[in-house]
């Protein structure tokens, strides 16, 4: 798996467009002035979460136009999403909770299996 790159130059070249200062930037996005020159020149490879939603926020763009394109990117399914916010979800639930989803979710599979069943009769 690739590691994600910030893209320092469309940070730039986003500002920029906008006729803004790096100041401006910190005023619009709240990130320090010091971390924006460091992402736009490339000194600084990372960034937390928080910077990045900042500033795509304050430019009005997608958080992933401020990354590098990977050049294979990994897919991801829907089944992948559903898989993890199911997971999520389930981390969050107490033993019982999670014994009632268990027992329903089995629930499900075998009146599944008795529709089919009857189907082929």
């Amino acid at each position: 798996m690739e590691e994600i790159q910030i893209d320092g130059a469309r940070i730039r070249a986003l500002r920029q467009e906008r006729g803004w200062t790096q100041k401006e930037l910190l005023f619009n996005s709240g990130v320090d002035q010091s971390a924006i020159s460091n992402l736009e020149c490339g000194r600084q490879k990372g960034a937390s979460t928080e910077t990045m939603v900042a500033l795509a926020r304050a430019l009005a763009v997608p958080l992933d136009s401020l990354f590098v394109p990977q050049t294979n990117p990994t897919p991801v399914s829907p089944l992948d999403l559903q898989r993890d916010r199911v997971a999520s979800l389930f981390k969050k639930m107490t033993q019982k909770e999670r014994d009632l989803v268990i027992a329903f979710l089995q629930f499900i599979r075998t009146q599944r299996r008795r529709k089919k069943a009857v189907r082929r009769k």
